[in-house]
């Protein structure tokens, strides 16, 4: 399942989006604080290993993965962003409830997109679930890969190519227009970062969300942010309306949406 699309929103209007959606993506983005727990265990083989330098974390979110990085590295520097700026708020407000900002730990936003900056300066670099919404995940992780120190890790997770593939196959089933957003090929993502000086080494799993029928998994997208698809492109009233009564049918329960998660770590070389 390949789908391929130019990106027609900005970055600006996905920063906005995310940012509203905030306090309900904290309470409802079960798949991505999973991830995050899956990220952090692959990354503790890593920990001892790491080169001197700081911590970057890109994406942070309301702060699933920024909570355990601060408590498993207390003495690094740590600079936590985001491209949408009430993410960062919240996540800054929710460590703090916690006891966990000190002077080690920073905030910003980033739009990884617009980097320019090439000096390699840390020896860690992690992101939950962003890379997608990167313009060009393979360009977006080069470029972060760039920052890191001879030895350093880039570790990152994010929804690939099989991702949703039910609400897919329906579409296509039906003749309508599959308006999710294009997420990132893996194998793609996998050759072109290996280009670089890095070794890269990956794995995937599928994980799977139940709901209560169709219509409730269009709304808990929107409840966590994604409102938008990048292509500009969105369903009629009447072609949803067929295509959740058709989804609906098919299943004698729940529907189950498969999240095809991949995880990625890129080791700069020495």
């Amino acid at each position: 399942m390949k789908i391929t699309a130019e990106q027609t929103i900005s970055s600006k209007s996905i920063a906005e989006t995310f940012s509203e959606a905030a306090e309900q993506y904290h309470q409802k983005a079960e798949i991505q604080q999973k991830v995050a727990d899956g990220l952090i265990s692959s990354l503790l083989p890593w920990k001892d290993t790491l080169p001197a330098g700081d911590i970057l974390e890109v994406g942070c979110g309301t702060g699933f993965l920024s909570e355990q990085i601060i408590k498993e590295f207390p003495d690094r520097n740590k600079l936590i962003t985001d491209l949408a700026a009430g993410m960062v708020s919240f996540c800054k407000n929710q460590l703090g409830k916690k006891g966990l900002l000190n002077d080690s730990v920073s905030f910003n936003t980033l739009n990884v997109d617009e980097i320019s900056e090439t000096e390699p300066k840390y020896s860690l670099i992690v992101s939950n679930f962003a890379a997608q919404w990167f313009k060009d995940t393979s360009m977006g992780l080069e470029k972060l890969s760039e920052l890191l120190v001879p030895g350093g890790l880039l570790l990152c997770t994010f929804p690939g190519n099989h991702t949703f593939s039910e609400w897919y196959s329906n579409c296509l089933e039906l003749g309508l227009p599959f308006t999710a957003n294009a997420f990132p090929d893996v194998e793609e993502v996998v050759i072109k970062l290996s280009m670089n000086p890095v070794q890269v080494d990956y794995y995937e799993n599928d994980l799977f969300q139940e709901f209560d029928n169709s219509m409730a998994f269009f709304k808990h997208l929107k409840e966590i942010g994604v409102r938008k698809s990048k292509t500009g492109k969105q369903l009629t009233a009447k072609q949803l309306k067929l295509l959740t009564k058709f989804w609906d049918e098919k299943v004698s329960n729940e529907i189950k949406v498969k999240w095809h998660v991949v995880y990625l770590a890129a080791k700069k070389d020495m």
